[in-house]
């Protein structure tokens, strides 16, 4: 990345502000909230304010199952214009975990924010982001991450949490921000999923120019000059941090959406050197219309699609159900698989070669029987492509033949630009294979 500054960029990457922070102790707990929630039979509430940095102070609800024991526990990151998940908390615990919900201040609705308290209270939703001047520990989005982890040290210091089996799960700036707290916390959590939100912005809905959309500047990193800019996206872009990840990571992207767009959650998956999985959900913009991603609730005790999972291990849906219990259903087979040992993998997608660019093949490990294998394709971007282009992109399905036990076969017309395999097994759970860039029809290969 040349800028003409070297020196500048040097003294600008030099040192990374979340350094004196990330020390792995649980926060200074300032007081207890009470305000009249009543949980669920057979869980606890505790709603705490906890001290992030400086003055900070920090909205938390915390969920125990009530039964004496060691249980997993699980992060929940609320999305852009939110605040932390109180219903989603009290869900997880009722499945047997111990869930804590943050506020993220930086990404939340300040106006919902009745107990937290930061530096930056004043500013509208939205404002502050797009700052790394000194350093990024003035973006408000640094705030929002800091929260984020100081959340986990306090989940991780609770007597009743197995420390060795740690999730965190988020939606849009909750996903962007699961991928930082992944790359953040290295082994001190197992497994992570990120819906929608993923890293590399610069590559994605924050990285236009006047040129490719005159709406973005304002509002995007190209309004930041180059060192600013290189600061930013060195310490608060989920990208740069996805190689140091420890855990499993899925993420869970929609073709067409806004704001995690297919090319920066490519990039990020290709950045990760350890264990990961996605879902590429087509012509879906912020939504997951997939089984498994659509729905909200899966009970291992009456749905015969998963009669394999032991039905001593669960118990009924919890309350509350539906959006309130969980932001997708395939959440609940995820974290019970990696952080309980119960129940199996999602199924896996590789990607063969062949010496046809229009003909897609791909393989796919699976525990239980696939039920459906698509192959998605959609003609070429323009070379900048503005939000538009990327919502209103048409992704076309062609069905996958099965070549043998494992390998799926797809044609593919002239003009694709791009594919994606997409499978579904019974659970059901879908999953994704890479998307692949198909060669200009000047420079293809000639088939053999």
């Amino acid at each position: 990345m040349k800028f003409g500054f070297p020196t500048l960029l040097a003294l600008a990457l030099a040192s990374d502000p979340f350094d004196p922070y990330l020390d792995g102790k649980a926060p200074k707990i300032l007081r207890e909230v009470t305000n009249g929630i009543t949980p669920p039979h057979g869980i606890s509430l505790r709603q705490v304010v906890f001290r992030s940095r400086d003055n900070s102070e920090i909205y938390a609800a915390m969920a125990f199952p009530k039964a004496p024991g060691k249980y997993p526990g699980i992060l929940l990151l609320h999305g852009g214009g939110g605040s932390a998940e109180v219903d989603k908390a009290q869900a997880w615990a009722q499945r047997g975990y111990v869930a804590i919900a943050p506020d993220l201040p930086g990404i939340a609705e300040p106006k919902k924010l009745t107990e937290t308290k930061v530096r930056f209270s004043s500013l509208k939703y939205g404002e502050g982001r797009w700052v790394a001047e000194p350093d990024a520990s003035e973006s408000v989005i640094f705030d929002a991450v800091l929260s984020a982890m100081k959340a986990l040290y306090l989940l991780r210091s609770q007597p009743d949490v197995d420390t060795a089996s740690i999730g965190v799960v988020g939606v849009s700036w909750g996903g962007y921000m699961t991928t930082m707290v992944c790359g953040l916390a290295g082994d001190q959590v197992k497994a992570g999923m990120a819906l929608y939100g993923c890293g590399f912005f610069d590559l994605g809905s924050q990285s236009g120019t006047a040129a490719c959309d005159p709406r973005l500047p304002k509002t995007s990193l190209s309004r930041l000059s180059p060192a600013e800019r290189a600061r930013w996206l060195q310490c608060l872009d989920a990208g740069r941090r996805a190689p140091s990840m420890k855990a499993a990571y899925f993420l869970a992207a929609a073709s067409n959406d806004f704001f995690g767009w297919p090319r920066s959650a490519q990039a990020t998956l290709d950045a990760i050197t350890g264990e990961k999985n996605h879902l590429f959900a087509p012509n879906a913009n912020h939504r997951l219309p997939v089984p498994g991603g659509s729905t909200y609730d899966i009970n291992p005790v009456t749905n015969a699609a998963v009669s394999s999972f032991s039905p001593t291990a669960f118990q009924p849906l919890p309350t509350p159900v539906g959006e309130k219990g969980n932001w997708i259903g395939m959440e609940i087979p995820y974290f019970n698989y990696y952080l309980k040992g119960l129940g199996h993998p999602f199924p896996k997608v590789t990607v063969e070669k062949t010496g046809d660019p229009l003909l897609a093949r791909f393989r796919v490990k699976a525990p239980l029987p696939i039920t459906k294998a698509e192959v998605y394709w959609a003609t070429e971007l323009p070379p900048c492509p503005k939000a538009d282009d990327v919502k209103n992109r048409v992704w076309k399905g062609v069905p996958a033949v099965k070549k043998d036990g494992e390998t799926y076969e797809a044609s593919l017309p002239s003009e694709a630009s791009e594919w994606f395999a997409l499978v579904s097994d019974d659970r059901p759970v879908t999953v994704s294979g890479d998307i692949i860039a198909i060669p200009r029809p000047s420079t293809r290969p000639t088939p053999p």
